[in-house]
């Protein structure tokens, strides 16, 4: 039986959590999966030469996943039990992928998987951002409508924005090195809200948020060794991608007014040569004129 999680992937699609994890992760490493399911990310890892452990909570949807890993460890990580059964094995890479939003304590589970790390190892995780446009929309229509999967699954017990997941990450005793955004338009997720359900103004102040679009946070994140240097150059790196967040926005507000702009010309041409019919010749000369310079 394959998980309702199950998908298809594309390791080439751009904005997307899953493409973005396996290039995190990388080829020919040994990885720790958490939230394995039925295997799609365990086979695509496969794919990239990984060697793959995976722990799933779900027994009935593991035997797909088995032909891709080493071997699935049946388990629950809010228990802490499954940790022993890993005791003295190490890793290049544990990933997180939408799972730490579905325990009690993510935090312990993060420290406790940073003890089977090697020393160049990395932590990557993707999580959901309750801070979307759509989610805050539905809770000013009083609505918070919970689905099988998407930024409000039902089993979803954390919620996460940018900066409680990076206060996460540190408190774990984890720096990132890698941050990306995975971003869906608003009024275009699986909540279904619509421009019409809020005030323009207050649509407007909502998508003004830098995150308001932003669907998952997909980050890659190494041991915290102390040192100025690396703190700096993490901070450094989430500096860089908001102002990258931001200038996409810009640009693709103003690919928007461009498009808008162009359609208002197109309009003022027809109107124009609608109009050239019944202008004296000397008013004809000036229309062509103008049409010419626009």
């Amino acid at each position: 039986m394959l998980s309702h999680y199950h998908t298809s992937i594309n390791p080439d699609e751009e904005n997307d959590a899953h493409s973005s994890l396996l290039r995190m992760v990388g080829f020919n490493k040994r990885v720790l999966e958490a939230g394995c399911a039925s295997g799609h990310v365990s086979e695509a890892l496969s794919g990239q030469g990984c060697s793959v452990v995976g722990i799933e909570i779900d027994s009935a949807v593991v035997q797909p996943a088995e032909q891709w890993v080493e071997r699935v460890i049946i388990g629950n990580f809010d228990d802490g039990v499954l940790w022993k059964e890993l005791e003295d094995e190490f890793f290049d890479a544990v990933l997180f992928g939408d799972v730490l939003e579905h325990l009690k304590d993510p935090l312990a589970t993060l420290q406790e998987s940073i003890k089977h790390l090697h020393a160049s190892g990395a932590v990557i995780i993707s999580v959901p951002n309750i801070a979307h446009a759509d989610v805050k929309i539905a809770l000013l229509k009083g609505k918070f409508p919970y689905s099988d999967s998407g930024l409000l699954d039902r089993t979803h017990i954390h919620f996460f924005t940018k900066e409680s997941l990076l206060e996460l990450v540190k408190t774990a005793g984890l720096v990132p090195i890698e941050f990306v955004r995975v971003t869906v338009p608003a009024f275009t997720t699986e909540i279904g809200v619509s421009k019409d359900d809020v005030d323009e103004h207050v649509v407007d102040a909502i998508l003004a948020d830098r995150e308001s679009e932003t669907y998952q946070f997909v980050i890659k994140a190494v041991r915290d060794d102390g040192s100025r240097s690396l703190e700096n150059l993490s901070q450094d790196l989430i500096g860089l991608t908001d102002k990258l967040a931001d200038e996409q926005r810009r640009y693709a507000a103003l690919a928007v007014m461009y498009e808008a702009n162009l359609k208002d010309l197109s309009h003022l041409r027809r109107q124009m040569e609608a109009a050239k019919r019944w202008l004296p010749k000397p008013l004809r000369r000036l229309a062509r004129k103008l049409l010419r310079q626009g």
